[in-house]
């Protein structure tokens, strides 16, 4: 089973205007206070309608990001203000650039989050749940080579064991934070080095579910994050040297 995360469609005009003001708004081009441009700019500069431009003002401000207000206009709301858990606000945070604080927080989630699911899907994922996880992971060793394909194939891994563990709302916590993990895992497995490092820590997690081990899967778990934590501090190090 695929998880896909619950993400405002780009397609069409509509949802490249959502996008586009969006991203504005969360990379800091448009700050919290500040007007949105003047409607007749907007929809010039993005070559749309009011129509378009309203309705997608509308999806901004259900997320949290804008406020519109007779005479005063639609200015950004401040960052507290913000639905920080939606799907597209975590995914333009990701898209905007490097951001030490947002993988940090991921990873503190993750440690929330993957321990329990592996311990839980342990003892209730299916054989056929267990067949699933293990074909992501032989995907992963023969991707190990290839960043794409090894991508895919962890996210399909970690996907298949919240699915795995019968728990709707880590399974739903998952497909929310699909967006930021991919970027944290572009992030740390860019070197070969560190796929061929996390390899076998997957494996782990792998060889605690097939076995029924609900200890040895959740240490693995803690295990592999602490591993990219590590990597993630590291490659923090690295982008401070080069500055």
């Amino acid at each position: 089973m695929t998880s896909r995360p619950h993400i405002y469609p780009r397609r069409g005009l509509h949802g490249e205007v959502v996008h586009t003001i969006g991203l504005q708004i969360v990379s800091g081009h448009l700050r919290p206070g500040d007007p949105l441009p003047p409607e007749d700019e907007l929809t010039s500069d993005l070559a749309v309608s009011r129509t378009v431009l309203r309705e997608a003002v509308r999806v901004l401000a259900a997320k949290g990001l804008v406020l519109a207000r007779p005479k005063i206009g639609t200015r950004v709301r401040e960052r507290s203000d913000w639905n920080i858990l939606d799907p597209d606000v975590l995914s333009w945070r990701a898209e905007a650039g490097y951001d030490q604080k947002l993988y940090e927080e991921t990873t503190e989630v993750r440690l929330a989050i993957e321990p329990l699911a592996a311990r839980l899907a342990a003892t209730r994922a299916t054989d056929e749940e267990v067949v699933s996880i293990t074909d992501a992971f032989a995907a992963m060793e023969a991707g190990v080579d290839d960043q794409p394909a090894y991508l895919v194939a962890d996210l399909e891994f970690h996907a298949r064991i919240l699915a795995s563990c019968h728990n709707e709302l880590l399974e739903h916590l998952g497909r929310i934070l699909r967006a930021v993990l991919r970027a944290t895992f572009l992030l740390t497995t860019t070197p070969s080095r560190s796929r061929r490092r996390a390899l076998p820590l997957h494996g782990a997690i792998l060889a605690g579910i097939v076995a029924g081990d609900e200890d040895a899967a959740e240490t693995a778990a803690r295990t592999l994050i602490a591993d990219t934590a590590a990597d993630i501090r590291r490659l923090a190090r690295d982008d401070a040297t080069r500055r």
